[in-house]
């Protein structure tokens, strides 16, 4: 990879001298995406950049950065990272579960991946640790070679508890005020956008399995169709009305509009008209 100066807007816990640029497959769409690792500490964070290119610069005492776009660092769960690679090694073609040598991740499964980032990633080993006990199923063949395999009862569990309800942010509670009757409707809003959240981390396959694990959200989805016939079936007054919100009554016929009186004035115009001759009266025939 090349170096590079770059000015990153990064959380207080990450260290900037032991940052690390990788570029790793994205959990979702397995495309190569760019994250920084503080190796130490083992954390992983992701690149969001707002393309400034052309726009501005960076300039500092001693430096001047010409492409003036910003990039933040936002920590992200590696254990998202483990599970989109374990998924792609591990998952047969007829749904089943096959183990794999858990040090060959990603080297197999994706031509173009950066071997360096790859490497770099899985040498943090208590995290590597941690993603085999919370996702997987493992054997030891030898003392030196285990295998491991995904384990779906931990796996829906660990997404379920991803998607707790109570986690949701502030920021995404105006979906769940119009349901605050419904004990039920609350929590099931409240954890279907905690999936939604989550689904940009997680291959599609683990969003379907996520999303039939709660049923599909039948009666919320129940509930929401009805608040749509409602809204639809509703007439509303013009907002221009101090009765906003308020259904009006839908005519039956179509009104018939009222002629506005004549005035005299127009009754004698009116009067006049229909004694005058046509033009053509002041016009003799010609004989022939």
């Amino acid at each position: 990879m090349t170096s590079e100066r770059r000015v990153l807007i990064a959380p207080k816990h990450f260290s900037d001298k032991k940052l690390k640029r990788l570029q790793l497959p994205h959990p979702r769409s397995n495309e190569l995406y760019s994250y920084y690792a503080d190796i130490q500490d083992e954390k992983l964070a992701e690149v969001v950049k707002i393309n400034m290119k052309d726009k501005r610069s960076w300039a500092g005492s001693d430096w001047v950065i010409g492409d003036g776009s910003l990039i933040m660092l936002t920590p992200i769960d590696p254990l998202f990272i483990y599970l989109s690679l374990i998924t792609k090694m591990s998952l047969t073609n007829d749904n089943e579960w096959r183990f794999v040598d858990i040090e060959a991740i990603g080297l197999e499964t994706y031509e173009n991946m950066d071997a360096e980032s790859i490497r770099m990633f899985l040498s943090m080993k208590k995290l590597k640790e941690k993603a085999l006990v919370t996702l997987c199923k493992v054997k030891q063949i030898t003392e030196d070679v285990r295998v491991a395999r995904i384990d779906r009862a931990k796996t829906i569990a660990w997404l379920r508890r991803k998607c707790d309800g109570n986690r949701l942010p502030r920021s995404f509670n105006f979906g769940v005020n119009n349901t605050a009757d419904d004990v039920e409707l609350v929590e099931q809003t409240r954890t279907r956008e905690m999936i939604l959240l989550i689904s940009e981390y997680i291959p599609p396959y683990w969003m379907e399995q996520l999303m039939a694990e709660f049923g599909g959200f039948a009666k919320l989805q129940e509930s929401e169709q009805m608040a749509a016939k409602r809204v639809k079936e509703t007439v509303f007054d013009s907002p221009d009305t101090y009765t906003q919100g308020v259904a009006a009554p839908q005519l039956t016929e179509k009104p018939v509009k009222q002629e506005k009186p004549k005035t005299a004035k127009e009754k004698q115009l009116e009067k006049a008209a229909k004694k005058s001759k046509p033009i053509t009266n002041f016009f003799k025939k010609k004989t022939a």
